[in-house]
């Protein structure tokens, strides 16, 4: 025990001690210098922008090749988009990220993915538009024909032909149904679209087994994105709380972009709008 205690007082271990010391003190120092040149830690770089350029000129947009690196990370098909231009990125331009982040970058597809067409005939019109929804496909013009069934879909075409159950078709194509209209003159009513852009009417109008007529834009709707957001402020045939039409007539919409010019003459009840 004696020499134990001398051993532990003595300078020997004393100049042993402070060496470990140092010397796990510089290891760890060290690391952390490493990892802390290794991450860049502090150094951030403000994300170029990739949208609207190919993606075989990316490269150029980078000054320095170690900065950032590019991956596609989806590809959708844009009708008049350039294939292999970037139409989205992540992170955004503008935002300040580490040297050495990856830029996610989704590119318009050359052509568009391909499915099955549905079964549809047999079907309700309600079913047939929710089925056309989950495939990615949109609904096109109702047209109604006699037939025992009221509402069920009797043909189901594409481009003014019949399509079979199965056939590949491109994802985003609009289908026409032909609807059983019953064996009778069979009228419903107008839904009240004043207020609604052209997505939620064009949407109520089917769901009522109406069509969408001729969508008129006054002179406020000068761009894509203008339409997408005008209202309606007229239509005909007028909202009707009773039946009054037949089944399959198109609807006009005149819409702006200018509230104003909507006219409520008639306030509807709830039920006449879902």
């Amino acid at each position: 025990m004696s020499h134990l205690f001398r051993f532990l007082v003595s300078k020997v271990f004393w100049i042993n001690l402070l060496v470990a010391i140092l010397l796990v003190g510089g290891g760890v120092y060290a690391t952390l210098l490493y990892l802390d040149n290794y991450t860049k830690h502090g150094e951030e770089l403000e994300v170029p922008e990739f949208v609207g350029i190919h993606i075989s000129e990316t490269d150029l947009v980078i000054t320095d090749q170690e900065s950032f690196f590019t991956e596609i990370s989806d590809s959708v098909f844009i009708k008049g988009e350039v294939g292999g231009t970037v139409i989205e990125q992540h992170p955004p331009a503008g935002k300040q990220v580490k040297q050495g982040r990856t830029i996610y970058l989704t590119v318009a597809a050359n052509q568009p993915t391909k499915i099955k067409m549905p079964k549809l005939v047999d079907r309700s019109l309600r079913q047939a538009t929710s089925i056309l929804e989950t495939y990615g496909l949109e609904v096109g013009e109702l047209v109604y024909k006699p037939d025992m069934c009221t509402n069920c879909i009797l043909q189901q075409k594409l481009e003014g032909e019949e399509i079979a159950e199965g056939t590949r078709i491109r994802k985003g194509s609009v289908i026409d149904l032909v609807v059983g209209q019953g064996l009778g003159s069979v009228l419903v009513e107008v839904p009240y679209l004043l207020e609604f852009n052209i997505e939620m009417a064009t949407n109520l109008l089917q769901s009522k087994s109406l069509n969408l007529g001729a969508p008129l834009f006054d002179e406020t709707v000068k761009t894509a994105e203008d339409s997408i957001n005008a209202v309606v402020y007229k239509q005909l045939p007028p909202f009707s709380q009773v039946p009054t039409t037949r089944m399959g007539v198109a609807v006009d919409l005149f819409l702006t972009l200018d509230t104003n010019k909507v006219v409520h003459s008639v306030i509807p009840v709830l039920d006449s709008i879902q």
